[in-house]
């Protein structure tokens, strides 16, 4: 069935209003704004949350497990619920369980409430996403369109600004409980603009429940999920259990693609995805997610644990830094209509991600935080917006003519996004933790009896702990002071060394670019003769 995107908002004889046309463009950049907004604020509150509901490091991280199982649920049956409630009750529905979701996590005391505000919250935004793209095919295909395209890209690159920034105000203000409650504004906003600009009629049902293959994902992915968490605290004293773990997990995900695959009216239309580009793009897609995860992951670490800087200016920086994802989405929406080729854009966004991770391999503990760090997470920013609206552009071009299909393979693609983020965060805290322990052991083995460094600064920091404590209590404190020092230079090196890897990630990917590039430049100069020859072998070409 083809798409007829004007019918989504008004019969063809009454065309949509000026405020309907605006209400449904700013609802298309607040959903994602949105998503990643409440992303920032769980991630970077995570310290001052732990103290108050009295979560260890493992149960908070658990609790983003669960978060992720349920939105890869919500994804699953964002078609679903689309059909049967139509649009304008779906956002209701979304927009209220996000704001009471926001709240309960808000007023939270302990963690069972914390882990019921979240998964409140995860089944009104998980989907936003997904929502947000799908609405942008409401816009009749017209240069209107990419306006659309436009609101949504700002919406994301505007809502990594924003997270940390909420966070990082709220933490100054000493009440980490405000940047979940603040959260009400942008789901009210939701809802008005849902309401001004969304029909009251549901859509024609075509999508099936498929209750065994939701439960065969969501097992799967529970599995899965829940090894890539427990990773960072299981992996080096009993990995085994991990690795079984993943590959039932992974077992289980392939089945439930199998029932999908072989139902007469599947859930997900994945046949019909099954696609070169799609393939490619989800390829794409999922290299760009593991590096967003662990790059979000590693940037913390560095400024936390390495340059020693409190969360609140970690989370200032963090925004200052996404900041380039804004920058970079003005210059693409200004060249991608002149210049849809894609590699260009790769090429920028891998530069930069090279760019970032030479600028933080490079550093000393002494740096300048602002002249330094500042320029790489700019770059960082840049990246992730270059790279994931590059690969959006490109992904979905074969499959808009119908909106079930696109709403279909938008759904595979966010529930993609879900593991490579996880994959992420497990790559740089397995990588952090390894390079950390080689370090921490080398710069130990230097620190000796007989090292006249080590003891001056023994010396001098009993003196000054021995004139307020006894003083076997100043030797502890001064031992105790030396091995912290050591932590953060080994957190410090470690750092590093993991972006001098991002580098080369980055320059892996730019060789990988050029060689496909010189590889379909070839092809091309091969097909040339052919097509000046043959008209009609031209026209296959084309």
């Amino acid at each position: 069935m083809s798409i007829a995107p004007i019918g989504l908002l008004s019969s063809p004889a009454a065309p949509p209003s000026r405020v309907q046309r605006l209400a449904l463009l700013f609802l298309i950049g607040a959903l994602p704004f949105s998503d990643f907004l409440q992303t920032g604020v769980y991630a970077f509150n995570a310290a001052p949350i732990m103290g108050d509901i009295g979560a260890s490091p493992e149960e908070y991280s658990l609790v983003a497990t669960l978060y992720a199982i349920t939105a890869i649920g919500m994804i699953f049956n964002h078609r679903w619920m689309v059909e049967r409630l139509g649009w304008r009750w779906f956002m209701r529905g979304a927009s209220f369980l996000f704001a009471a979701g926001a709240i309960l996590c808000g007023t939270s005391d302990t963690l069972a409430s914390f882990v019921a505000g979240r998964l409140v919250m995860a089944m009104g935004c998980s989907s936003f996403f997904t929502a947000g793209r799908v609405l942008v095919n409401a816009i009749p295909p017209s240069p209107a369109r990419f306006t659309g395209i436009k609101f949504f890209a700002s919406g994301i690159a505007w809502g990594g600004v924003c997270g940390p920034l909420l966070a990082s105000v709220a933490l100054s203000l000493q009440d980490w409980r405000l940047a979940f409650v603040a959260q009400v504004v942008p789901a009210a906003l939701i809802a008005v603009f849902g309401e001004l600009s969304l029909p009251r009629m549901p859509l024609p049902t075509r999508t099936p429940f498929d209750a065994r293959g939701l439960a065969t994902l969501a097992g799967g992915s529970a599995l899965v999920l829940f090894a890539l968490q427990r990773s960072a605290f299981d992996f080096f004293s009993e990995p085994l259990p991990l690795y079984a773990y993943v590959l039932i997990g992974m077992a289980a995900v392939l089945l439930a693609m199998w029932f999908v695959l072989r139902s007469k009216l599947p859930a997900i239309r994945l046949h019909e995805m099954s696609q070169r580009r799609y393939l490619a793009g989800l390829a794409v897609f999922g290299v760009s997610y593991l590096l967003l995860g662990a790059n979000n992951t590693a940037v913390p670490l560095l400024l936390l644990k390495g340059l020693n800087l409190p969360l609140e200016i970690v989370g200032r920086y963090v925004a200052v830094g996404a900041l380039g994802g804004v920058a970079v989405w003005i210059l693409l929406a200004r060249l991608v209509p002149r210049n849809p080729g894609p590699t260009r854009y790769y090429l920028l966004g891998f530069s930069l991600l090279a760019a970032c991770g030479i600028l933080l391999g490079g550093l000393s503990e002494t740096v300048d935080p602002d002249s330094h760090v500042v320029p790489a997470l700019v770059c960082n920013g840049a990246f992730v917006i270059a790279v994931l609206s590059t690969t959006a552009f490109q992904t979905f071009l074969d499959l808009q003519r119908d909106e079930t299909v696109f709403s279909h393979a938008n759904q595979v693609k966010n529930v993609l996004s879900q593991f490579g983020v996880a994959a992420g965060m497990c790559v740089a805290t397995l990588f952090m933790q390894w390079r950390t322990t080689v370090h921490y052991g080398r710069v130990g083995e230097s620190l000796v009896g007989a090292n006249l460094a080590l003891q001056d600064t023994l010396r001098v920091l009993t003196q000054r702990y021995g004139a307020t404590f006894d003083p076997e209590t100043a030797v502890r404190m001064a031992n105790a002071s030396i091995n912290g020092m050591l932590g953060q230079e080994s957190s410090f090196m470690a750092s590093l060394d993991y972006f001098i890897g991002v580098a080369v990630v980055a320059g892996l990917c730019l060789l990988a670019l050029l060689a496909e590039r010189a590889l379909r430049y070839r092809r091309t100069q091969r097909a040339a003769p052919l097509q000046r020859s043959s008209p009609v072998a031209a026209r296959t070409m084309r």
